[in-house]
């Protein structure tokens, strides 16, 4: 039988990961579907990218089993000396979370009047498992304060062009029909061969430079998301086709500043540089 009571938020344990070995983790959030709980947790060894939502069959409270925190400590310690390389073949080796449809989601804090950056970070559930832009599916990493009306969807899809986002595939197809953008909204600066770069002004472009921030933050942690856009140049990679200008990457600089923040995709980024 399911339990009717969710588990207390904070509560450890240790949980089967996709190397169907346990591992420490402590219970974020919880969330019922149906009539079982599912919950979001945090694996105490890894980096906040791997933390999912699961069932209660995956959870153990053997505490037996469970090492001194100290030892927790060490290992956490050590991952955390990780090259970036085998920090990358230990995320590959991640299967795709449990996720599941718009149910209740019961948190530490109520999102009601929710505000960009207003949660603590540790208390920020990953709300948005996956987005789809142009060809491409992905699975997020981390929290960005989209409006809260989007935190239950599973996936998001952005058209490639003007960058605005819907909750389903039919909407996105409806959109396309009607979008006449073909390109970022901004001046091509550069071009050679397939390769174009265009200089989007923030302060012209506010909503499309907002959502670029909050796609980034998808997969950055410690991106800032709800920076006023205005103050900002953004340089938008793309890849030309017959089919318009598809986005690889970018980097943003301050209007009045010689800092520049950057996000690049695969073999970008010694172009950006």
């Amino acid at each position: 039988m399911p339990k009717k009571t969710p588990l207390k938020l904070g509560s450890r344990a240790m949980c089967q990961w996709c190397d169907e070995k346990l591992h420490p983790v402590e219970i974020i959030a919880s969330r019922k579907v149906s009539d079982e709980y599912e919950y979001y947790v945090h694996y105490t060894e890894f980096d906040k990218r791997l933390d999912e939502w699961v069932k209660l069959e995956r959870l153990n409270f053997d505490f037996e089993k469970i090492d001194s925190d100290q030892k927790v400590e060490k290992e956490t310690k050590s991952l955390k000396m990780m090259t970036r390389l085998q920090r990358k073949k230990l995320d590959m080796t991640h299967a795709e979370g449990c996720s599941g449809s718009k149910n209740d989601i019961i948190q530490k804090k109520d999102h009601e009047d929710f505000k960009p950056g207003s949660l603590p970070e540790h208390e920020k559930v990953k709300n948005i498992a996956k987005i789809e832009l142009g060809r491409f599916e992905m699975e997020t990493w981390y929290f960005s304060p989209f409006p809260p009306e989007y935190n239950e969807c599973e996936k998001l899809y952005f058209c490639e062009f003007c960058l605005n986002y819907m909750e389903k595939k039919e909407q996105l197809l409806r959109h396309m029909k009607k979008c006449q953008l073909k390109h970022p909204p901004g001046n091509e600066i550069y071009r050679s061969g397939t390769l174009s770069m265009f200089e989007v002004d923030g302060m012209k472009n506010k909503m499309y430079s907002q959502n670029l921030c909050s796609i980034s933050k998808l997969f950055i942690e410690h991106k800032t998301a709800d920076i006023e856009v205005g103050g900002f140049l953004f340089y938008v990679l793309c890849e030309c086709d017959d089919r318009g200008c598809h986005i690889v990457a970018y980097f943003s600089k301050h209007t009045n500043s010689q800092r520049s923040r950057a996000k690049q995709g695969p073999r970008s980024g010694h172009f950006l540089i």
